[in-house]
């Protein structure tokens, strides 16, 4: 089944200057929101927050921060003898 065209019923040339006037309104707030994403989609994907990202997923898998807590732990009961 096809899908009915919006543009069947433009009859005049006033409805098809409408028509186009509302396409570029259409796609000018389509581009704001576009231009709105990627300027956000680069401020996060920063090269210093994929390696901190990348460096928290290693240690969080190698079970970094449990090695580094006992570590601390340990010297600090050799520091209070």
């Amino acid at each position: 089944m096809s899908k009915k065209s919006k543009y069947l019923d433009i009859k005049t040339l006033d409805e098809l200057s409408a028509a186009i006037h509302s396409n570029h309104a259409r796609i000018e707030s389509k581009s704001e929101s576009v231009q709105t994403g990627l300027t956000r989609v680069q401020a996060f994907y920063t090269p210093r927050n994929l390696a901190l990202s990348g460096v928290q997923k290693f240690a969080l898998d190698h079970h970094l921060y449990t090695i580094g807590i006992n570590a601390v732990r340990s010297l600090r009961r050799l520091l209070e003898k």
